[in-house]
């Protein structure tokens, strides 16, 4: 994957001894240098380059794959369209990491992964692939997905783990632009397919909680195992629900290379190391942008009706964010 010159590597509780200030220059199990970094409720947190370009990657790339996965289903049914998808990335990814010979995980690390693949993406990205299927605008489904931060609050609360002040305030700032966004009569979606959105986020944001509190993967490890394991299930459900993959369109076969390679293996690497070495707050962040980039873009390229609360939300919904980040470290 789109590493760069060192690995990133997911840090667990169980790995932790204490909260001290690590040495700087420290070597990972993958033998490359970390960086200087605190440990802040048994998460690693580090001040550098590859956290702004991983929120970054969050924020932009995932923001356009509502519009993407829109195009891939045209010609491709959900499951099977999303069982390709990872089937692909994570033979991608897991290859990567034999050439580079990072040190396999033990059972207990695979078989947490594989769980928390299925409930981030199975039950978060399927239950949504399946709204749009159902005819959910994908500003909608985005709109709705900015609950995840605040799902994942109350999850980690469950461990003692709950969000500073400002970081709530951040967080109902920005959950209160994209209450302006949803409010626009352009976006439309079925009872049934809303539904689904709200299971996506329940089942996202506590698989995101339960990642930072068992042991997982160092590495690439996490992101190949974890897609690896949601593809198995995606095309088990597939062949259940009796799938058929017929004639596929170049615009569909586009989306799904898109999906896999930025989607996939760029984006979702960028967030399982957010996930593992930021506050949860500012790893969720991504949930108040993307419903802006959704809706610009399918207004866009996918027809979707524009809404005049996009120029109310952006500012308010920004705000939210810059709150969220600028959140002082707990020392």
């Amino acid at each position: 994957p789109p590493r760069r010159s060192s690995e990133l590597v997911r840090i667990n509780p169980s790995h932790a001894k204490s909260p001290s200030t690590q040495s700087r220059g420290s070597v990972d199990r993958t033998g490359a240098t970390a960086s200087t970094s605190r440990t802040v409720s048994g998460v690693q947190r580090t001040t550098n380059g590859t956290t702004v370009a991983a929120t970054a990657a969050v924020w932009l790339i995932w923001g356009s794959t509502y519009l993407g996965i829109e195009v891939a289903i045209e010609t491709l049914p959900p499951y099977s369209m999303q069982g390709i998808r990872f089937v692909v990335a994570s033979a991608l990814v897991l290859g990567w990491v034999r050439f580079r010979r990072v040190e396999r995980p033990g059972f207990r690390e695979i078989r947490n992964a594989s769980g928390i693949g299925v409930l981030l993406l199975v039950g978060g990205l399927g239950s949504v692939t399946l709204a749009e299927d159902w005819g959910v605008d994908t500003g909608l489904v985005a709109t709705i997905i900015a609950i995840q931060p605040l799902l994942m609050a109350l999850w980690g609360g469950l461990w003692g783990d709950w969000p500073r002040s400002r970081e709530w305030i951040g967080m109902g700032v920005g959950l209160a632009g994209v209450v302006v966004l949803v409010s626009d009569d352009g976006l439309s979606g079925s009872a049934g397919g809303v539904l689904l959105v709200f299971v996506a986020s329940v089942s996202w944001s506590f698989g995101s909680a339960l990642s930072r509190r068992v042991a997982m993967p160092n590495g690439a490890y996490t992101t190949g195992i974890e897609m690896a394991s949601a593809a198995v299930v995606f095309l088990a459900v597939g062949l259940l629900r009796g799938e058929e993959v017929g004639a596929v369109s170049g615009r569909s076969a586009l989306a799904v290379a898109y999906l896999t390679i930025f989607g996939s293996i760029v984006a979702f690497s960028a967030f399982t190391y957010l996930i593992a070495n930021v506050r949860p707050a500012l790893a969720m962040s991504y949930a108040y942008v993307n419903p802006l980039i959704a809706v610009v873009l399918g207004v866009a390229f996918a027809d979707e009706s524009p809404s005049t609360n996009m120029l109310v939300a952006l500012p308010v919904i920004m705000l939210g964010v810059a709150i969220v980040i600028s959140s002082p470290s707990r020392r």
